[in-house]
């Protein structure tokens, strides 16, 4: 062989002939192995960090009134605060004045918990603030790693560009979290009996990307609670 695919990936540019030579790549793998880039191939699952068996396979639980969280990997136990986890809210109620604004929040209970069976990355909702009969929720995944854990905050899109990896817009009742093959599905609900479900897929980070939201129950009169993500 006279050329590495790690060497490529390490000099790649963008330069014109550069893709034009990924492209007659791919096409040739398309055309004779397209097996080897199907979302179940070794080669995917391992560059989404998604091998078939994870570092560690947590078990986790709500404890403490839903303040709480205990998670066993590696061979220790850990207790986790909901209070541990903040994220920078956008356009949320400010108690002082009724205002929208951005604010800093911590987590105050543990809504609803699972585990990514393909990575081992514990996913928690988490109920972040509660005025004027709205909920306030956000989503953040634990990396289990050797001695304790990484906290990533997934990012609900909404009308404005966010800052930085460290906020989100909010979500009202965290209802279910789950996976189907590799992605995340948050079901969320308001006061008014307004249903809809959030999709997350694989990205560069465990924290996902957002993908779509669907309204499973829209209350007659009203927008759909979608409708701020898709705007």
């Amino acid at each position: 062989m006279s050329i590495s695919l790690i060497n490529v990936a390490h000099y790649y540019q963008q330069l014109p002939h550069q893709k034009q030579a990924l492209t007659i790549l791919q096409e040739k793998i398309e055309a004779t192995h397209p097996e080897w880039l199907s979302d179940d191939s070794a080669f995917v699952r391992t560059w989404r960090k998604q091998t078939d068996s994870p570092r560690f396979s947590p078990e986790v639980e709500i404890i403490s009134d839903r303040k709480q969280l205990r998670g066993e990997w590696g061979g220790n136990t850990y207790t986790i605060d909901a209070d541990e986890l903040n994220v920078l809210v956008l356009d949320t109620y400010d108690k002082e004045t009724g205002n929208l604004v951005d604010r800093e929040l911590s987590g105050d209970l543990f809504a609803e918990v699972t585990v990514n069976p393909l990575t081992g990355h514990i996913v928690v909702g988490v109920v972040l603030d509660y005025f004027a009969a709205t909920t306030t929720s956000g989503i953040f995944v634990l990396d289990p790693q050797p001695g304790g854990y990484a906290i990533y905050r997934v990012q609900v899109p909404g009308p404005r560009p966010f800052p930085n990896e460290f906020s989100t817009y909010g979500l009202r009742d965290i209802t279910s979290l789950s996976f189907v093959e590799e992605n995340l599905l948050v079901q969320y609900a308001d006061a008014a009996g307004n249903r809809s479900t959030i999709t997350f897929q694989p990205g560069n980070t465990p924290a996902m990307e957002y993908a779509n939201c669907v309204d499973n129950m829209v209350v007659e009169g009203g927008p759909g609670l979608c409708s701020r993500i898709n705007q």
